[in-house]
């Protein structure tokens, strides 16, 4: 009645396909946990957070809720004595991968 009742249709099987789990990093992460403070580039305070890991290309950094942060911010985790420009890789609803650019001067 009103398709309410009717069976779904049982999924495919087929040929499983090999997961890629090649390592892309080019640093090795080091796991952290230390207070994090994200500021736009232009110095104002965005978010305080957790770094979760660090390398030396950027960190995994955990927020109450990320939706507010920039694609480039400043990244200050003084326990490590790091405070570098980054740029949004990806990011769920409460973390937020970071890579560190260079800044020319």
């Amino acid at each position: 009645m009103f398709g309410w009742f009717k069976r779904a249709e049982e999924p495919e099987i087929g040929v499983e396909e090999e997961v890629d789990n090649v390592e892309r990093r080019v640093a090795p992460r080091n796991d952290t946990y230390a207070d994090v403070v994200a500021k736009s580039n232009s110095g104002r305070f965005l978010k305080r957070g957790i770094a979760l890991d660090l390398s030396a290309n950027g960190a995994r950094l955990r927020f109450e809720n990320g939706d507010s942060l920039l694609d480039g911010m400043v990244v200050n985790i003084s326990r490590y004595g790091v405070t570098k420009r980054g740029k949004m890789r990806w990011r769920t609803r409460t973390d937020v991968g970071v890579e560190f650019i260079e800044t020319e001067d």
